[in-house]
């Protein structure tokens, strides 16, 4: 079996396959590791940190909705601070890629965290624009592009790291991008989580406390797989980590012939930790049999 038929780049750094863990579900590394062998991903991303720790939403924080689940976690951590002491040393040992994700709707805390990350060993820093369950602060900086752009651009000045975009999917997603590409970022992550929500009909109301959540799980593919053929088509260099319903090899091959240089699952790990690995042998299977390599594939569904 050629191992090699997976194996990418993207800014620079080496994935030996392009399967990612999304922001969430995987924790920051050590709880999955008791299940898998992180090193046969390509690599991890770590749960969104705040800079200050964060309670997250009431319960109930997970509902059960046809083809996935609503969640209202709210970003719930204990600050970047004990992450840097906690979880940065572990995401430096592993031998494969990390990313850490950081969200805050203030430009001043997003730059404090940047120039922190910026003296470790992690490879990519991604920001979150997108989390659907907090709204605590300023109007959000990710819905706007000239503040997209404002933030981006300073960040790249603190560090020499790649900094990936996080976004939701969004009908003006191509103006957001824009912003994070004439910023100068690397590149962007799509698509968190869209809204929804469930209702009682018993009790007569919104079950989740904030009546709405972040939609997960294999029925959002579609649109978010959508997200990513759209921006590629419109920015043929920019990298694209494309996530969002992935559940096996089938799902991470239509987002990388979309467009995307590595794919991201989230949703899939909470169902079983071992979808990430089978993810990698389908594709790595499909490969063989048409006698392809990864990159030949990327993006041939814009080649009309």
């Amino acid at each position: 079996m050629n191992k090699n038929r997976l194996t990418t780049e993207c800014c620079g750094i080496r994935f030996k396959n392009p399967v990612l863990t999304a922001s969430g579900p995987a924790g920051n590394g050590e709880e999955l590791s008791s299940h898998i062998n992180l090193f046969q991903l390509g690599g991890f991303t770590s749960k969104t940190v705040t800079l200050n720790p964060t309670e997250g939403n009431p319960p109930p924080r997970i509902v059960d909705v046809y083809g996935g689940i609503i969640n209202s976690i709210g970003l719930q951590n204990p600050g970047f601070y004990d992450f840097m002491t906690n979880n940065i040393p572990f995401l430096e040992r592993i031998a494969i890629p990390s990313i850490v994700s950081i969200a805050s709707n203030y430009a001043d805390e997003l730059e404090i965290m940047t120039e922190e990350l910026n003296k470790t060993d992690v490879n990519i820093i991604e920001i979150n624009f997108s989390c659907p369950n907090v709204d605590k602060g300023k109007e959000p900086i990710g819905s706007h592009p000239m503040k997209i752009f404002n933030t981006v651009k300073r960040l790249k000045t603190l560090s020499s790291k790649p900094i990936f975009v996080k976004f939701g999917p969004a009908d003006d997603i191509l103006y957001l991008v824009k912003a994070v590409n004439d910023a100068g970022g690397d590149g962007i992550v799509l698509s968190n989580c869209p809204r929804g929500m469930k209702i009682d009909i018993n009790r007569m109301k919104p079950i989740l406390k904030r009546d709405f959540g972040g939609f997960a799980g294999p029925a959002i593919k579609p649109i978010t797989l959508h997200q990513v053929y759209q921006v590629r088509k419109h920015f043929p260099e920019i990298n694209i980590i494309g996530t969002g319903g992935i559940m096996n090899g089938e799902d991470a091959l239509e987002y990388i012939m979309a467009g995307a240089n590595l794919v991201a699952i989230g949703f899939g790990v909470m169902v079983d930790p071992e979808i990430p690995l089978v993810v990698i042998r389908e594709m790595e299977k499909f490969l063989i049999e048409k006698r392809l390599m990864l990159d030949e594939i990327r993006g041939i569904a814009q080649r009309k």
